[in-house]
Formats: structure tokens, sequence, C-alpha cells
């Protein structure tokens, strides 16, 4: 006779029962989302050229170190981004600290530790934290100070596949970009030539009681003119 599939039962602990409650307390928040391509040239060349120095110093460079500092050259022009509000709703604080939490899928289920002070931190000092973030995350070593105190979260969904998505904030956040698929497609240059172009789906979602619409496009811009032309990042060098 036919064989029956059995059920199975696996009890829900760790990061994936932590997960659970986080998401289902967010359902509360007044969520709204935005949309953008992306022209990410820029990062892709810049990778590039400082692959060699990264490897001399024994670091491993991906686009992410430069995408996340750019977020965070990006926050310092919008503090409202990077801000939270009271248990209470009495009042708002826009943290200092740019604490950019990583979505990471471990062994384990899905995880968000952060990097902290990234205000304060070189492309390369991200690469290293960065690492060792996505290290501890595969080995189910994080500290629960790497996943504490986070500002605002990047989920690089598009490492899996996928373009636009609609991502859900983490608790006490007000903002969540989601990155797609690095995809090469046609677009026309100033001069109406055809050219092929690496382009970067980006799904941001935000707290609709903190952010305007507005405000959050005019974040997504200014991030975006970072990633097309990563050299503008240098006016924000003190």
């Amino acid at each position: 006779g036919r064989v029956v599939a059995e059920d199975r039962v696996v009890q829900v602990r760790g990061y994936t029962r932590t997960m659970i409650k986080t998401m289902q307390a967010q359902v509360q928040v007044p969520h709204f989302g935005y949309s953008d391509e992306y022209e990410v040239e820029g990062v892709i060349n810049l990778r590039k050229r400082l692959l060699p120095l990264a490897e001399e110093r024994g670091k491993r460079l991906t686009y992410m170190p430069i995408i996340i500092k750019a977020l965070s050259v990006a926050l310092e022009d919008f503090p409202e981004i990077n801000s939270k509000l009271s248990q209470d709703h009495g009042s708002i604080t826009y943290v200092g600290s740019h604490n950019v939490g990583i979505a990471v899928d471990s062994p384990a289920g899905l995880v968000v530790p952060n990097i902290k002070g990234l205000q304060n931190l070189s492309i390369l000092e991200v690469a290293s934290e960065l690492a060792r973030l996505s290290e501890a995350a595969r080995t189910n070593s994080l500290k629960p100070a790497d996943l504490e105190g986070g500002t605002i979260t990047l989920s690089n969904v598009g490492a899996i596949g996928g373009t636009y998505t609609a991502p859900i904030l983490m608790p006490g956040e007000a903002c969540i970009g989601a990155m797609g698929a690095i995809e090469r497609i046609p677009r026309y240059d100033a001069d109406g030539t055809l050219v092929p172009t690496k382009v970067m789906r980006m799904s941001w979602s935000a707290d609709h009681r903190l952010l305007a619409g507005a405000t959050l496009a005019r974040f997504s811009n200014r991030f975006k003119a970072l990633l097309s032309d990563p050299s503008l990042m240098l006016l924000a060098l003190r």
C-alpha cells in the first residue's frame, strides 16, 4: 500500500522563538513602504579599486561594507530616520549612534545583529565587524550585546534572489531597508544611448508615526546618490 507521510513537530526555541514574538509585536506598528531602483556601478567600481588594498590587510571586502557605510553617511543628513518612539508614545529620541542591524540567515533562523557606532568606522572596520557578526551568527555564538541597541536595519535578500519586497520593522526602529539582487539591465544615458547598467532594487518600510513619506523618499535619494557615486562620501570626512 501507499506510505503515509508523517507529521513532524518541532519545539520553537532560541532565536526563532524570539523572532516570532518580535514580528507579532510589530504588527501593531503602522508601516508604509517606498521602493526605488539604484544604479550601483559606483559601488562595484570602488570595490574593484579597494580590493587589492583590503587583501593586503587581510580583510574580505564585499559590496556590503561600502553600502553600510554609505547608509551611515546618509543618516547624518536625516537624523529622524535614526529615531525611536518612547514606550508611552510621549517622546522621540534621535539616536546619535548609527547602529545598523544586518539580517543574517543563521542555522538557528533569522537573526539581526548590529554594527555599532558606524559613523566612527572606516569601510575596512565595517568589513571586519560584519565578518565577526556573520561568523558568530553561523556558529550560534552571538552575544546579547550584538543583538541589542539597533537603530536601523538592512536586509540583503538579493543575496538569495528577488527584486522588491516588503520588510517588517524591527522593534524600536523607525526604518528598515531590503536590497534586491544586483542585475545588469539596459538604460538610456544622458545622450540617449542604450547602455548596460548595474541596478539594485531597494525596498523600504518605515514607521508612519515617526516618518513622513517625503522624508523617507529624500533619505532614499541621498542614499541612492552615494551608491551611484561613493566619492560623495568624502564630503562627510572629518
